[in-house]
């Protein structure tokens, strides 16, 4: 452990400032009549492209992987990977938030602060390189998310929402921290090349602290990527949460916890490589199986998007297992195309709203090919992106994973993702069919009068297409943002 610099501080401009950002959007709107709608919203988007800029100015000379104080952080490529993704997809949530939040006559300041606190929390996981500032990074982002999900407070579900996704999330932190304190105990250190470095002689030992440690410590880690069997809170909250809300967590807040799942196993826990392969096997083929088979009987479009997200992280987790070069650089590609995808499926959702809640039933879609051609169309790129269907970025993405874990001998979990993959596409294909094949009863055009929600829709379906017809260039920007492999 080396002592800390001052400048060092600077290297953590991005996150200090987007903190500082926060705190001024919440004391402004908590002053007088505070900020408008508009004004709020304008600030927070104002405020990501300032961390963009310093993020491209002040990190990116140091990618090659600086840690810096005293190993509580590090700068490397790889953060810089999650933190454009993290920055994309808040900017995204926010343009999806702009109407949704005014017509629901909620305060704006809060919402926005509460957005730019848990994006800053998220850019410090992406950072972290110590269990305990991991930790603490993490909370930052699920205590601002649990106020998130509950934000409509005049409503039942979304009070319900943020109740399980709060007590559920506290157990999980407490497991989390407690596998963390497990490991401390056999290792004497939360710093991960330092915890890799004494495993082996800790394993040695007759202890059980290793074993329990790292295990506690996934468990939190599953339940915080939505991984079966610690997924139960997902459905409820996706369905409970508003809805730009819920497209922030199945992005933003899936890709933080992803991030530091990857850098803690890959860096932390190489000696335990063997064990833990084994282990996310098993959860990866678990997951996509429930996932999809519960997304089979939803009658709701928020629900089964939930159980699809579910699905969706036993895809990822495919790339992790394979503990491979091109397993990690497909899980990144992945996840940048399943950004764009996941935000486009919600904002053409939030355009169907009712009230505070969107049109959510499969029959709500029922003829919008007539009604409105262009949401129909976009759906529909977005559905094929998920099923894994080209010309998308989804098909690229899932090929690459399943590619990854063939090479790395987890030919067994590739046919699963393969099979489950086929599953899924009778109940996205459903909704494709609503809108194409069956009669409604509305026969008045949909609206487009969201110009921000329409330009945002129609730019995450040309990026889905891009990515799976030009795939070449973001291939290469995944392959130079890798960890060094366990």
């Amino acid at each position: 452990m080396g002592t800390v610099q001052p400048q060092e501080f600077l290297l953590l401009a991005p996150e200090i400032f987007l903190a500082v950002a926060g705190m001024f959007v919440l004391a402004v709107g908590s002053i007088g009549r505070g900020l408008g709608h508009r004004a709020a919203s304008l600030v927070a988007l104002a405020s990501l492209a300032v961390v963009g800029a310093l993020v491209l100015t002040v990190q990116a000379p140091a990618a090659g992987g600086e840690a810096i104080l005293a190993g509580m952080f590090v700068i490397d490529g790889y953060a810089l990977f999650w933190k454009a993704i993290f920055l994309i997809a808040t900017a995204l949530t926010i343009v999806l938030s702009m109407r949704f939040v005014e017509e629901g006559n909620y305060p704006a300041g809060e919402y926005y602060s509460l957005l730019l606190f848990a994006t800053t929390g998220m850019l410090f996981m992406a950072s972290g390189f110590n269990l305990l500032s991991i930790w603490i990074s993490l909370e930052l982002m699920a205590l601002s998310s649990y106020i998130l999900a509950g934000y409509f407070k005049r409503q039942r579900r979304s009070n319900e929402a943020a109740l399980k996704y709060f007590i559920l999330g506290a157990l999980s932190s407490g497991i989390l921290l407690y596998g963390v304190s497990l490991l401390y105990g056999a290792t004497g250190t939360v710093q991960l090349t330092e915890l890799a470095a004494r495993l082996p002689a800790a394993m040695a030992g007759e202890s059980m602290l290793v074993g329990l440690g790292w295990i506690l410590l996934a468990i939190g880690l599953f339940f915080k990527v939505a991984a079966v069997p610690f997924h139960v809170w997902t459905p409820d909250v996706y369905v409970g949460a508003p809805t730009p809300v819920t497209a922030f967590l199945a992005v933003g807040s899936k890709a933080a916890a992803f991030a530091i799942l990857v850098r803690i196993f890959y860096q932390g826990l190489p000696p335990l490589k063997v064990e833990w392969q084994v282990v996310v096997a098993a959860v990866a083929a678990v997951t996509m199986i429930w996932g999809n088979l519960a997304a089979l009987t939803q009658s709701n479009v928020k629900r089964m998007l939930a159980y699809s997200s579910i699905a969706h992280a036993g895809y990822i987790l495919i790339g992790v297992l394979a503990a491979t070069g091109e397993g990690l650089w497909a899980v990144l590609f992945y996840f940048l195309a399943y950004t764009f995808i996941t935000v486009g499926v919600f904002g053409t959702v939030i355009l169907l709203e009712r009230r505070e809640y969107a049109g959510e039933t499969y029959e709500d879609y029922a003829g919008l090919a007539r009604r409105s051609p262009f949401l129909a169309a976009m759906m529909l790129v977005f559905m094929l992106a998920l099923t894994g269907m080209p010309p998308t970025g989804g098909f690229v993405g899932k090929i690459y994973l399943f590619a990854a874990a063939v090479e790395a001998g987890w030919i067994w979990v590739a046919v699963v993702g393969v099979l489950t993959s086929a599953v899924s596409l009778y109940y996205y294909m459903g909704l494709v069919v609503q809108m194409y094949f069956k009669e409604s009863d509305e026969e008045t055009p949909q609206p487009l009068y969201a110009p921000g929600l329409i330009g945002t829709i129609a730019l995450c379906a040309a990026v889905t297409l891009l990515l799976g017809l030009a795939p070449g260039p973001f291939i290469d920007i995944a392959k130079a943002s890798l960890l060094p492999l366990p």
